[in-house]
């Protein structure tokens, strides 16, 4: 089976780059590789993993057909400009007035937000820092009021620094990656750094500054930089067993498609509880009585432990299988919208398709759109009000 699906998705890689279909970073082509980049490396895992299950191989036929042809149909069907390469590379309006109010508040909120949490979490045991910061990251209930948004706005700042440099200052550039750093480090996301990563590389791509070999290159870097991450993470931890590489590359990289195969559809009454888990938060606040279920999910053995379960696993508990096929289709009409936006020059086109980029190569991870809805919500408005011209929503 994974034989054959390597054979088809990489036939169908071929076509796409002999006939010129999209770039490497359209949204047909990031989902081909990284699919077809996974079922490659599984077949070198050494049974560290269990097989993957029935469920997932048919979750990932009904999830690509459709994605693909969706997101080829949206973006070929709406219009274009004549030259769409230098359009989507072109110059783009800039406020700088709002760029800079909130450059100067990323830089005042940033070491405050990380000096909170250091400080909470050394009130514990300095000796297992690293690990306690990401304890706190996922279980702490402390609220930092305006704090919290630093590490959004620094995400924005970073999007649209880097399309317009080199008109926003290289100090200031610096500033910004600095401040993202620290807002990642003050919890221990990977996350974060990934959609620093994937940007950077997207728009140096993009402005042909860097080749496909670079990307390669950069990646397999991150990779390594993560891993002793984690390591430096976990090795804090009293009861952690020494983590080899191998299993690192098995636990982030390679089980989701496995522990995929452990979901099951939840029989509950309440529509989309996984999915729309954040409408039914704000429900909540506002006086409702809703289940609410917690974005971070349970550890399953497989036999490694993991807690993702690729972008299929809230579609596929809410709505089963034809949960799979509608989110692809609306996936596909998104990502085909807003990269026909970035290739038409769009300025929050091309900001916004920089996240989904991040968003489409870890499909293979988890779902990043609708079980982070509030985070994807204030990303998308602090991009807008620095780069629209007009401030004026349309229906």
């Amino acid at each position: 089976m994974d034989i054959l699906i390597l054979c088809i998705l990489g036939l169908l890689i071929v076509v796409m780059r002999y006939f010129k279909i999209g770039d490497y970073f359209s949204p047909w082509m990031i989902t081909l590789v990284i699919w077809f980049a996974m079922f490659f490396m599984f077949q070198f895992q050494n049974d560290v993993l269990y097989p993957m299950a029935p469920q997932f191989y048919e979750s990932f036929a009904i999830w690509m057909p459709i994605f693909l042809v969706s997101s080829l149909l949206t973006f070929y069907l709406l219009p274009g400009v004549p030259d769409e390469e230098s359009a989507c590379i072109s110059d783009m309006h800039l406020n700088h007035g709002v760029f800079n109010v909130l450059f100067a508040i990323s830089v005042i909120i940033t070491p405050l937000y990380a000096w909170q949490i250091l400080k909470i979490v050394t009130m514990f045991d300095t000796t297992d820092l690293l690990y306690n910061i990401r304890i706190f990251a996922i279980y702490g209930e402390d609220d930092f009021g305006f704090l919290n948004y630093a590490f959004v706005i620094n995400q924005a700042l970073l999007i649209v620094a880097i399309w317009k440099y080199p008109a926003i200052p290289l100090w200031q550039l610096i500033v910004v990656y600095l401040t993202n750093t620290i807002s990642c480090l003050a919890i221990m996301e990977k996350g974060g750094m990934f959609i620093m990563v994937t940007t950077t590389l997207f728009m140096l791509f993009e402005r042909k500054i860097i080749k496909t070999r670079s990307i390669v290159i950069t990646i397999l870097a991150v990779i390594a930089i993560f891993f002793f991450m984690n390591m430096a993470r976990e090795e804090q931890s009293s009861d952690a067993d020494s983590m080899t590489f191998v299993d690192f590359f098995a636990i982030y990289v390679l089980s989701p498609p496995v522990a995929y195969g452990r979901v099951a559809v939840d029989l509950a009454t309440q529509f989309g509880s996984h999915t729309f888990q954040t409408i039914y938060l704000f429900l909540n606040r506002f006086g409702g009585d809703y289940e609410v279920n917690v974005k971070l999910q349970e550890f399953v053995m497989v036999p490694l432990p993991t807690n993702v379960y690729t972008i299929f696993q809230p579609f596929f508990q809410d709505f089963g299988q034809r949960g799979i096929a509608i989110f692809a289709l609306a996936y596909g009409f998104l990502s085909g919208v807003s990269y026909r936006y970035f290739r038409n020059g769009s300025a929050m086109g091309r900001c916004f398709y920089s996240f989904m980029v991040y968003v489409l190569i870890l499909q293979f991870y988890q779902e990043n759109i609708m079980m982070s809805m509030v985070f994807t919500v204030q990303l998308v408005f602090f991009m807008w009000i620095m780069v629209e011209k007009r401030y004026k929503i349309r229906l």
